[in-house]
Formats: C-alpha cells, sequence, structure tokens
C-alpha cells in the first residue's frame, strides 16, 4: 500500500466517536493534509506525486477520476467501478518521466446501467485522465464489462447492509432535545422500542438541517443492535437507482426480494419519488407487503405527504396511516445545547458568550450550526485565533454573509397584524376576546423564537405581561400548530417572511 494511503477504519477504530474527524489535525502535526477519502481510505497529498506513481495503477486512476468528477455522480456512478486487465506497453512498465504507458483496460462495473451512462458521459475523461497520468501516445483500448451477480455481491448482500452508510454518532444520545423536536424524538423512541407496533408507518418531516436524518439513523442503530434483522436504511435517490438497474439488468426478482423481506425499511427523502410513476408502483407494492407483515416503515421528507406534489393519492393515504410529525427549528436554548455538545465532542470548549453568538445568527439550520464550530475550530486551531465574540462574529460573517436587518418584535408584529387583520393597538390592549388573544399569543411565541428578547422583555412589549403569561402563550401556540393546520400555515407563512427580512 502507498505511503500516503491510510485506511479509513484506522480512525475509526483509533476514536469510533471522532473517526476520521481526528485526520486532520493529526495530519496537521505531521507536516501532511487530507486529499480525498474513497473507497476506505484517505489520501495524504505531500508526496503524493512520488507515492502513487509507485502504487497501484488503479490507485492512481482513481484519486485522477476523483479530482475532476462531482461529488454526486462520484457517490453514484463512480463508487464501485474496479480497474482489470490492465495491459501495459510491452507488457511490461515503461520507466521514464512518463511513468507508465497502458496499452488496453477494462472497467468493470456493477450493472449495464452503469456501462452505458459511464460510456455515454464520462469516456472522453476516461480517456483524458489516462492520456494525462501516463503518457498515453497512441489511442488506448478502454472496454467496459458488468460484473457478475456474485462478484458484485448484489444478489449476496445482505439487507443489512444499508446502502446509507449509518454515521456512529447519528444515535439517541447525541441528539439534543428540545421543544421543537421532543414529539419527534420521543416517536422515534417509540418506533425503536417496538418496531412495527407502535407507531406504523412513522412519517417525519420538516426543513433541510432539523435532524431528521440523526432519528432516522438513531433507530436503524437501536433496531440493529436489539437483534432486528434485515433492517434497509436508504435514500429514496439511491432506492430509485437500484430499481432502474434492477430492470435494465432483469434483476427485478432479487429486488423485490431484497426489500419485501426486510425486517424494517427506513427511507430518507421519500419526496424524491415525486412524479416517478413506475418507482411509486414498486414502492407501493413494496410498503403494503412490509406494512401487512407489521414490520416498522419509517420515512423522512421534506413536506408532508399531502404536500408533495407528483405523489399518487394511494400512496399519500399510506404515509398517513400512521403518525405524521413536523420537526421545527430548533429554539435558542436547544441551538445553544447543540452548540456546545458538537464543541465537546471535537475536543474544545466555547466560551457561553460565543456560544449565545451563533446561537443568535443561525436559528434554521442545525448542520449549519455544525458547519460554524467546524469553523471556529480551525480558526483557533490552524489560525491561531483566540476564540472570542469579535473573531468568531467575524467568522461567522465570512461563513454566512453579513448580518441582515435584525428581527425585532415590531417587524413580527407588524407581520402578525398584516396575517390575522388585528392593528397593534389590539395586541397591546387587555382584551381577551380569541380573535385578539390568538395573534399576540402568536406574537409572544414567533418573538422567542425569533429575537434575542426574554420572556419578561416580551410581555412588556406587549401591554406589560409577566413572564409566564407569555410562557404560557409559547406553550399554547407550540401545541396548537400540532393540530390546527390553518394555524400552521398561517405562523409558517409569517415565518417565511421573517427569514427574508
Amino acid at each position: 500500500m502507498p505511503e500516503n494511503v491510510i485506511p479509513v477504519t484506522r480512525f475509526r477504530q483509533a476514536n469510533p466517536v471522532l473517526g476520521e474527524g481526528l485526520a486532520l489535525p493529526l495530519f496537521d502535526s505531521l507536516g501532511s493534509t487530507v486529499a480525498y477519502t474513497f473507497h476506505g481510505f484517505i489520501i495524504l497529498k505531500g508526496s503524493m506525486s512520488s507515492s502513487t506513481t509507485n502504487g497501484p495503477v488503479s490507485t492512481r486512476i482513481l484519486i485522477a477520476l476523483k479530482k475532476r468528477v462531482p461529488a454526486d455522480h462520484w457517490s453514484t456512478w463512480f463508487e464501485h467501478i474496479q480497474f482489470e486487465q490492465i495491459q501495459f506497453e510491452n507488457n511490461k512498465l515503461v520507466e521514464g518521466s512518463s511513468a507508465t504507458q497502458i496499452k488496453t483496460i477494462q472497467v468493470k462495473v456493477p450493472s449495464t446501467l452503469h456501462s452505458s451512462f459511464l460510456q455515454q458521459r464520462y469516456m472522453s475523461l476516461f480517456e483524458e485522465v489516462l492520456t494525462d497520468e501516463f503518457a498515453v501516445g497512441t489511442p488506448c483500448d478502454i472496454s467496459f464489462q458488468v460484473a457478475s451477480a456474485a462478484a458484485s455481491g448484489i444478489s449476496k448482500a445482505s439487507p443489512s447492509e444499508e446502502l446509507l452508510a449509518l454515521n456512529q454518532n447519528l444515535n439517541f444520545d447525541n441528539f439534543i432535545t428540545g421543544p421543537s423536536n421532543q414529539l419527534a424524538h420521543a416517536a422515534a423512541q417509540a418506533v425503536a422500542d417496538n418496531p412495527g407496533g407502535s407507531y406504523n408507518p412513522f412519517f417525519l418531516h420538516g426543513s433541510v438541517g432539523l435532524g431528521k436524518t440523526h432519528l432516522l439513523q438513531a433507530v436503524a442503530h437501536h433496531l440493529r443492535d436489539t437483534g432486528v434483522k434485515d433492517v434497509i436504511t436508504i435514500s429514496c435517490a439511491s432506492f430509485t437507482n437500484e430499481f432502474i438497474s434492477a430492470l435494465s439488468s432483469g434483476r427485478i426478482d432479487q429486488f423485490r426480494s431484497r426489500y419485501r423481506r426486510a425486517g424494517a425499511l427506513l427511507i430518507d427523502d421519500i419526496q424524491f419519488l415525486c412524479d416517478k410513476e413506475r418507482t411509486q408502483e414498486e414502492f407501493f407494492h413494496t410498503f403494503n407487503e412490509i406494512y401487512n407483515q407489521e414490520r416498522q416503515v419509517f420515512l423522512t421528507s421534506d413536506a408532508p405527504p399531502s404536500e408533495i406534489s407528483g405523489l399518487s393519492e394511494r400512496l399519500v393515504s399510506r404515509f398517513r396511516l400512521g403518525l405524521v410529525v413536523q420537526m421545527d427549528p430548533p429554539d435558542l436554548e436547544t441551538r445553544m445545547a447543540i452548540i456546545r455538545r458538537k464543541a465537546q465532542q471535537r475536543g474544545f470548549q466555547l466560551p457561553l458568550e460565543v456560544v449565545e453568538v451563533v446561537a443568535h445568527r443561525i436559528r434554521d439550520n442545525i448542520r449549519e450550526l455544525e458547519g460554524a464550530v467546524l469553523r471556529i475550530e480551525s480558526m483557533s486551531r490552524h489560525e491561531n485565533l483566540e476564540i472570542n465574540t469579535e473573531t468568531v462574529t467575524h467568522t461567522i460573517n465570512e461563513l454566512m454573509g453579513e448580518t441582515s436587518s435584525r428581527i425585532d418584535l415590531r417587524k413580527i408584529e407588524s407581520l402578525i397584524c398584516e396575517e390575522f387583520m388585528v392593528s397593534s393597538l389590539d395586541l397591546h390592549s387587555p382584551r381577551r376576546t380569541r380573535s385578539i388573544v390568538l395573534p399576540r399569543q402568536v406574537c409572544m411565541y414567533l418573538g422567542r423564537r425569533h429575537t434575542d428578547c426574554s420572556l419578561g422583555e416580551i410581555g412588556q412589549y406587549f401591554g406589560g405581561r409577566d413572564h409566564s403569561t407569555v410562557l404560557h402563550s409559547i406553550d399554547k401556540i407550540r401545541q396548537s400548530i400540532l393540530i390546527d393546520s390553518t394555524l400552521q400555515r398561517s405562523v409558517e407563512m409569517v415565518e417565511e417572511r421573517l427569514r427574508r427580512i
């Protein structure tokens, strides 16, 4: 193995919590940096030129391809290809500055779909890489061969070997709960403890970066750890790609056997089924088979079933058979807890005032919170900058862009008056009719979610009410939007307008 090729498993074994995340600071201390990770290996920069030249030819080709192929295409079309039957000029390595000249090479692919796609879209890239890396002077004979079922592992693959690789960090212990996700967390825990019984199907929806995939993978971990066999965890895009591949290669029976015998089926981003009639038909029958056998189905989406355009009515009705739960953006306290936990997992501490700066700036996306923590760590360890409110504010501005105009209670009040057709005087008055109380409570709810104001400050603004009244109003709206779709839509519309401020 070349010196600059290091198994990822070495880092996972060294620290199963941080995994290959330890690589960056470790390599920095050794004077090396990470170039890529692929096929289970970490490739280092630095001595890349000499090491890869003397390394396996297939490794050199993969590294060169990795540099030029978009990430989404790499994972779908290149992840499982192999290079075989490489014949060199005069059947030997040609010495010299150009290293090796290749005469013929065979690309082994998992399916005919891969073969057709790669030849149509990437044949010129294969030729370009071989020319650049091996100084091929004459045309090189590139052929494609579909691997046998046994060789590709398709017919023997266990359904417990997820196409959506499970992240060991995405478990229940590492999930921070708060008012915005408490119901989702409790329901996911119930599904994990009683698969097929408590809530089946379980449909979890919400905006990007709120923790849907975290809960899905946490359930998958728990099911596997408690002995549930044949747990399949997969993205909807991968399910669709595998279905198309099975159709084109005549392996539809194996495909159906794999999925319809699953002990539990967990699919991420099910909204990608929209407008795919054949895939929807196949998934409909797969769903029925698993559901009728009282095995668990867990689906995530960015929208509730009824709002996924291009989804058949019969699938919508089945998705609503069990429990449908929405995840909301985390409140301030939850965001602060997430930031502190992410920093602890990275091995450093953040001052409280810095945590508050980040939490106030990033409100709607947990992935962005994690990205901010990583950027702060890099700022401290690699730029030798002190972690304080000034440096962190500057760093977050670089990451997110300059802060737009601040959301305040007046802006919230103005939007609520428009949405509920009430006046500002009504909201500040002591009147307690429902037509006034409801929009006032929504103002308090949104004020807590989108401003830095304390409960007391919010109450003082809306007619001098005490903090217990504000707290009651927040809890009231939080519960009401779960059962009142009209109120939920009104709140979401106001929040969308707030985000554009």
